[in-house]
């Protein structure tokens, strides 16, 4: 218990001088004295409860108003709060849709899967932002940071091989447009930044991939690549004259690029050989990057002066009862 209003302790000194000179008066002054011819008969007379009781509307008065100065000293009562504030991250998923991400070495082909397991990957997201880049010749962004999760989920089912006209890999033009996709902090904040890029082949167009590293690793931005090929490779699919042939050429995946990438911008390299290893990346980029937690404490106090105010009132209602009806003077 603390007090909060200690000026009130005059008060109490006040009242303590009340009391002190009470007493004072009662000792010098005898109330109601009767003059008789010899004290020693008085002496022998025997007093009634309510003569020895005489002193109790003035303790009560001096109760009364020790309460009162309690009571305007604000008592109140402390708790301990704590305050949780989670501080997520934003992510911007580099999802690569060129023509080489329908080989069917992932079921049923390499788009499909990552776009199956990526939704898994944002559906177990809270607390962060989440943004997406689609690339093949070119970058494009597909949605910008957003807390929207089902947005974000159903423009990525939309995305199709199909979807950008020039083909080919450009990496470092979907580094460079998801970095530029980072609003700057504001005061007081920091949030971590991260790229998620995911791609089958090596890069052919656009931006130099190590220059796009660089500018993500000034910008304080984290890159986790994940190679999305088998071991073997498979050949690509196409339709001619309404029937599915395969490509001869089996599509190269630069691990170098990718593993230098990552360590440029003190992010990590994962190789997904299928639909299970793809998934338990995604479960340990998720454990990797949990944002941060702040635990904030306070004291909260509750006025607790009716502790004393209520039994005031209920010793003043006693004394004044006892002054009108118990000890009545006649003067």
């Amino acid at each position: 218990m603390r007090f909060n209003s200690v000026e009130s302790v005059l008060l109490l000194l006040l009242v303590l001088i009340f009391a002190w000179y009470k007493l004072y008066l009662n000792a010098a002054f005898k109330r109601g004295g009767i003059r008789l011819a010899s004290v020693f008969s008085v002496k022998n007379l025997r007093k009634g409860i309510r003569a020895r009781l005489l002193f109790l509307p003035d303790l009560l008065r001096a109760l009364v108003l020790l309460l009162l100065v309690f009571a305007l000293m604000q008592p109140q009562y402390g708790y301990e709060q704590e305050t949780v504030v989670r501080q997520g991250i934003d992510i911007m998923l580099a999802v690569d849709v060129s023509g080489s991400m329908a080989a069917e070495d992932f079921k049923p082909n390499r788009i499909k899967a990552a776009q199956k397991i990526t939704e898994n990957f944002i559906g177990g997201i809270t607390d962060h932002r989440i943004g997406l880049v689609v690339f093949a010749g070119v970058a494009l962004t597909q949605c910008p940071l957003t807390l929207d999760y089902g947005i974000v989920t159903e423009l990525l089912r939309r995305s199709s091989i199909d979807m950008l006209k020039v083909d080919g890999t450009a990496i470092g033009d979907a580094i460079v447009n998801a970095v530029y996709k980072f609003a700057p902090d504001k005061e007081g904040e920091k949030r971590d930044k991260v790229v998620i890029l995911l791609s089958d082949g090596e890069n052919n167009s656009g931006i130099d991939p190590y220059q796009a590293a660089k500018i993500a690793s000034e910008k304080g931005v984290r890159v986790y690549t994940i190679g999305v090929a088998s071991l073997d490779g498979a050949r690509i699919p196409y339709f001619r004259f309404g029937r599915k042939v395969y490509s001869d050429n089996v599509p190269k995946l630069d691990e170098q690029l990718l593993k230098d990438i990552a360590f440029l911008t003190k992010g990590k390299y994962f190789r997904a050989t299928n639909n299970k290893a793809l998934e338990e990346i995604y479960k340990t980029i998720a454990g990797l990057e949990k944002g941060k937690i702040d635990v904030n404490k306070t004291m909260q106090y509750a006025e607790r002066f009716y502790m004393f105010l209520f039994p005031a009132f209920a010793l003043l209602a006693i004394e004044i009862y006892l002054r009108s009806r118990v000890f009545q003077r006649v003067f």
